[in-house]
């Protein structure tokens, strides 16, 4: 195992070394990470910017009618409006930090592949989870909910796909490449995964164990963008993750309610440290293990070997 972990991280990972090319490689690191969690938070920041015209919507609509907007329609929104990080950060890699996108993983070669099996390992992990809860007594099975709501389900799918791609733009392909490229593999993964952690603090039922379980998240992310020099299976995995856990199995979401679901699962008092409580599943133990199984696994995945440098910087 520590072969693996050294495998990974000696010589720096390709998609480290081509960000080196960039202009932000002449920052000092103190300035280098301060930029890259600046204009990362501004990104996210700027999704409230675009929730304003709906928010405007909503209070006339409150104001005329005395009702509010349905909260499918806010969710949908809401996860529809994250698609600002996946345009402002690769402008400003490409034109000011001066790299190319594929340092930030966003690689033509097996995107699709990647991205396909992502989903299928998603669901086989949250399914993991799920299991793990119900064979302990800590989940019950609540039935079948969905009743004919397929658009407002699809929706929602498209939404985790943008707001899942969201997230790891701004971490691994951001904030892990741009720190990482100055700092050092272990010094990026654990900086992006810190501040994904932080990002939940104020989500409804945050504990000490969620709060672990989001850097465990971040961890297993980082290490398999930095295995494959692709960010694309990440971003599958974070949003079908969050998809099959809302809107399949009728589970909270780092705290949120997203609405619809195909099936409802009931957590059970007394249970609060395997099923997660009021965070939902990601705040338990049966999280924890599975996401400590997924980073063992992937430290026991080859590198795959990227392009050159000189090929990177020419796209």
């Amino acid at each position: 195992m520590l072969s693996d972990m050294k495998e990974t991280f000696t010589p720096m990972p390709a998609i480290l070394a081509q960000a080196r090319a960039g202009r932000q490689a002449n920052w000092n690191i103190f300035l280098n990470g301060l930029a890259a969690f600046g204009i990362a938070i501004g990104s996210l920041f700027g999704e409230a910017v675009v929730m304003i015209p709906y928010s405007v919507v909503a209070i006339i609509f409150s104001t005329e009618y005395g009702k509010n907007l349905p909260g499918d329609v806010s969710n949908i929104v809401q996860l529809f409006a994250t698609v600002v990080p996946i345009v402002v950060l690769p402008l400003y890699v490409k034109f000011v930090e001066k790299r190319s996108l594929r340092t930030m993983g966003f690689v033509k070669e097996h995107a699709v592949t990647d991205y396909l099996l992502g989903m299928v390992i998603a669901f086989a992990m949250f399914s993991a989870c799920v299991g793990m809860c119900v064979a302990s007594g800590a989940m019950s099975f609540g039935g079948y909910v969905l009743n004919g709501q397929y658009l407002t389900l699809a929706l929602m799918f498209l939404g985790f796909i943008v707001q899942g791609a969201s997230e790891e733009t701004v971490c691994r392909g951001f904030m892990m490449t741009s720190f990482g490229s100055k700092g050092g593999a272990f010094a990026g993964m654990l900086f992006n995964s810190l501040v994904f952690g932080c990002l939940h603090l104020f989500n409804s039922g945050i504990t000490v164990l969620s709060f672990v379980n989001l850097m465990l998240f971040g961890i297993f992310m980082s290490f398999l963008v930095l295995k494959l020099n692709s960010i694309w299976m990440a971003c599958a995995i974070h949003s079908v993750w969050n998809f099959v856990q809302g809107n399949f199995f009728g589970i909270l979401v780092s705290g949120g309610n997203f609405g619809v679901s195909v099936f409802r699962f009931n957590s059970v008092e007394g249970k609060e440290l395997v099923n997660g409580g009021a965070f939902g599943m990601e705040g338990g133990i049966a999280t924890t293990c599975v996401l400590a199984v997924s980073i063992l696994a992937v430290l026991l995945i080859k590198p795959r070997e990227p392009q050159t440098a000189a090929q990177a910087i020419a796209e």
